[in-house]
């Protein structure tokens, strides 16, 4: 309120000043001051014109209204192992292949914007980890969550996990669809053949990023009790696991995708994410969202009203002369 009144006693200031300037005879002349009462009456109307327009800048919002939301989407899903070789600290002492692949996972889910997500986790069997989703925080707890230990059946199908990705996805023709085949390649089970030839009659996108060395690295018996030490093989040697590269890049080539090796802590995906990127979106309508209807208009009507109103009350006007 302080700055208000300031405000306004300047105004009327400037006023009073103009009439000093005149000079006395010809302000009794030609001049007639306002009443009290108009001059309260003005002072009210310049304090609601501002405080109003306060108000409005504030933009109020009350009661809702429904919106239709409409998104361009794709449908992405991770197939993830998580085989027991997956637990080898080869790319780096501090983590192992999980841990980097996870770091990857996370990376992808930062990169998205308005691409559905999902989740399978695969050894010798494979399951849905997490359903297509544009919740990424939910995602990214999932993720966090992933441990070797989530399926007693080791071993490494790739066949069975790119078949229960392939159930992930809507039967919505119109909408891209990608997988990215996060993997060591490593004890390879199954044949994926035949599932890659429905990816390639659907149109399904597939990306292989293949996580390890080809020096290999010890698998620990269990990754939260080093001192158990690494597994053995029936003669006792300590098994090294070791990337193989060759398969990565041959289920690539049958899915007609992009295999990428990555032997560093932090992989790079800069370039599968911009292929995403230029993947084409299809629209989506049928989200509806309750939103506040901004009420701003309301105020600032109010505040112009009285500001008018302000300025066509002068504070003097001129006398009528009688002849």
């Amino acid at each position: 309120m302080g700055p208000i009144i300031g405000l306004f006693l300047y105004t009327t200031y400037q006023s009073q000043h103009t009439l000093a300037v005149m000079g006395k005879k010809t302000r009794l002349t030609i001049v007639k001051t306002a009443s009290g009462s108009k001059q309260l009456l003005r002072f009210f109307l310049f304090r609601n014109a501002v405080v109003f327009l306060i108000i409005a800048l504030a933009q109020p919002a009350f009661g809702t209204k429904k919106t239709a939301a409409t998104i361009k989407s794709m449908e992405l899903v991770v197939c993830l192992d998580i085989s027991n070789s997956m637990n080898a600290n080869d790319i780096d002492h501090s983590a192992s292949r999980l841990d980097i692949a996870k770091r990857a996972i996370m990376e992808l889910i930062n990169g998205l914007s308005g691409e559905k997500i999902g989740i399978t986790i695969f050894a010798n069997e494979a399951f849905t980890q997490l359903p297509l989703t544009l919740d990424y925080q939910a995602a990214k707890m999932f993720v966090q969550e992933i441990e070797t230990n989530m399926i007693s059946n080791q071993g490494t199908n790739i066949q069975k996990a790119l078949e229960n990705t392939y159930a992930f996805f809507s039967k919505n023709k119109k909408l891209s669809k990608a997988v990215l085949l996060i993997t060591d390649g490593e004890s390879q089970e199954g044949n994926p053949s035949t599932i890659l030839e429905r990816y390639n009659e659907d149109g399904i996108h597939l990306a292989v990023l293949g996580i390890g060395t080809q020096s290999g690295g010890l698998v620990p018996i269990d990754p939260e009790r080093p001192e158990l030490g690494y597994k053995r093989s029936a003669q006792g040697v300590a098994v090294q696991s070791k990337l193989n590269p060759a398969m990565i890049q041959q289920i690539a080539a049958e899915a007609n995708g992009i295999a990428l090796i990555s032997e560093n802590a932090y992989p790079n995906l800069k370039g599968l994410l911009n292929d995403i990127a230029n993947m084409e979106r299809a629209s989506t309508t049928g989200m509806d969202f309750e939103v506040k209807k901004q009420r701003y208009q309301i105020p600032l009507l109010i505040a112009l009203a009285c500001w008018l109103s302000y300025l066509l009350l002068p504070i003097v006007s001129l006398k009528k002369h009688v002849s």
